[in-house]
């Protein structure tokens, strides 16, 4: 008989996903993780096989907040000006209220993996197509409505959509610059 787990995967995936926003997945080890997570190195290759696998599990963990966050707002009854103001706005606020700028899990990694081999590297890709299809069938909706010219192509903008929203969570790693990063929100809005 197997003894019982004396801690939550649940919580433990979160707290891998705070590691490996801070450091990165090359540069968190399994002993940070495991000293993150609460438990012992050994608790950690036998909950989650190892490193890689912890870390696809807090991949998806966090992509499917993220996701779930998303479609909140790009879903929602405001103009879609609005949503998207919000939306790029939220990511700025965020991001520049963390005293560690750590940014957005997804953002990170896809910047820090370039194996399109690796599992990680293609649910990156997913993720963002994922993320992308959620603003695009907003924008398609929108377009319906009349809030978007209708020879506008949703395709492309729901990518400069995506676009900004990787872009400033980049930029806030390097300028307190309100003003700068509020430009690049008008300018996206504004282009819709």
């Amino acid at each position: 008989m197997g003894r019982a787990k004396k801690f939550d995967p649940d919580v433990a995936v979160e707290r891998a996903v705070d590691a490996f926003r801070v450091r990165g997945y090359g540069e968190t080890s399994p002993q940070e993780l495991a000293d993150r997570m609460g438990i012992g190195k050994g608790s950690l290759y036998h909950a989650f096989g190892s490193k890689h696998e912890l870390f696809l599990k807090s991949l998806e963990h966090y992509a499917d907040q993220s996701l779930a966050e998303l479609k909140a707002v790009m879903e929602g009854p405001e103009p879609i000006r609005d949503r998207v103001r919000r939306l790029l706005e939220s990511f700025v606020d965020a991001d520049l209220r963390d005293p560690d700028r750590c940014g957005c899990l997804i953002v990170n990694s896809v910047a820090e993996l370039h194996d399109r081999e690796d599992p990680a590297s293609r649910f990156l890709g997913r993720s963002l197509e994922n993320s992308e299809s959620v603003i695009r069938t907003a924008l398609v909706a929108a377009q319906a409505a009349g809030e978007i010219d209708a020879d506008r192509d949703p395709a492309a903008l729901a990518g400069l959509v995506q676009a900004a929203m990787v872009g400033l969570r980049v930029l806030v790693k390097t300028t307190d610059d309100r003003a700068r990063l509020a430009l690049i929100v008008d300018a996206t809005v504004q282009t819709l």
